[in-house]
């Protein structure tokens, strides 16, 4: 088949119901993939895999232990060729979306692409947006763009991040030296938004197809709110900082932050009876990640990023 055609690799840790979805609905799609990967990063091995009538190939690969998402992504990009999107196992694809990533991967097919992710709710609800990519802060946080908001929007949006739960990788981006993997060090929860800035200073455009969508069983592969999920964010979040973000960026980033926790403990994620304990996660995370604050600036004295920091500073204000 032609390499225009993606692989898709599904990365999933429990091997379980939602993956099985994942499949079915890449089986239903209107358009053909090249194959189908089943990535599971366990300790133990899948001994149930259903069996699919289907004329695409699907592969099982058993990483042997659970090795986290980073390494299961780099894992893909070590063994595929062309291009490969990359799925959570909570994910659903509607039944149009590789059709409208294939047709936007033509016009930019040397761009990072993602769906627009739906949250999965009761079929009588209203469709709700969980993400169409994300925004990236003057502290190096990330938001998500047009979260619980109603679809609405036709055509691309330029993006600074995508998200981890579904993105579009062309050959040409992971082929570059600095974009071959993703930092284990920053798995989980904050691998995607290192990899996405990494791939802005290297000259790549990132977008969200707003017509190519998938259903997200937001919470489905972690909770949506845990102590240490608090930590990690904000640890890996710095560390990115120091490694990407323009120098002006990282000279304000302490006021920035300022800002953003005095409206955090406001997060309805974090439940009223966990703000002592959320508290305390952050704290622990801002230690984590400006302890690591020597790794990260060999990180970014070693890069050899294309685009400097004013370049950089112009996409960021335009982001959308």
């Amino acid at each position: 088949m032609s390499r225009s055609l993606p692989i898709v690799a599904i990365i999933t840790h429990h091997a379980n119901e939602m993956a099985w979805t994942c499949v079915d609905s890449i089986l239903k799609q209107q358009a053909f993939c090249r194959e189908i990967w089943i990535v599971h990063s366990n300790d133990d091995r899948c001994q149930n895999l259903p069996a699919w009538e289907n004329t695409i190939p699907i592969h099982y690969h058993w990483l042997e232990d659970n090795c986290g998402f980073a390494a299961a992504v780099n894992w893909i990009l070590s063994q595929a060729s062309g291009t490969i999107f990359i799925l959570n196992d909570d994910t659903r694809l509607e039944p149009n979306c590789l059709v409208q990533l294939l047709e936007k991967a033509e016009q930019y097919p040397k761009a990072i692409l993602q769906p627009e992710i739906w949250l999965q709710t009761d079929q009588d609800h209203t469709p709700l947006i969980e993400n169409s990519g994300h925004y990236v802060g003057i502290d190096g946080s990330n938001f998500a763009c047009d979260r619980y908001q109603r679809p609405s929007k036709k055509g691309l949006s330029s993006r600074l991040c995508f998200s981890g739960a579904a993105f579009w990788l062309p050959e040409h981006v992971y082929q570059q030296p600095m974009l071959q993997t993703m930092d284990v060090s920053l798995s989980p929860f904050g691998e995607d938004l290192d990899y996405a800035l990494r791939a802005i200073r290297c000259g790549v455009d990132i977008f969200c197809v707003h017509s190519a969508v998938i259903i997200h069983r937001w919470g489905g592969s972690y909770e949506r709110y845990s102590a240490q999920k608090v930590s990690w964010v904000e640890s890996h979040r710095i560390q990115s900082k120091f490694h990407n973000l323009p120098i002006w960026m990282i000279l304000l980033a302490p006021l920035a932050s300022l800002h953003r926790y005095r409206h955090s403990l406001q997060d309805s994620r974090i439940p009223q009876s966990n703000t002592t304990e959320a508290v305390w996660a952050t704290c622990k995370g801002i230690y984590q990640g400006y302890r690591a604050f020597p790794k990260a600036m060999a990180k970014r004295q070693a890069a050899q990023f294309s685009i400097n920091d004013w370049e950089f500073t112009k996409r960021w204000w335009r982001q959308s």
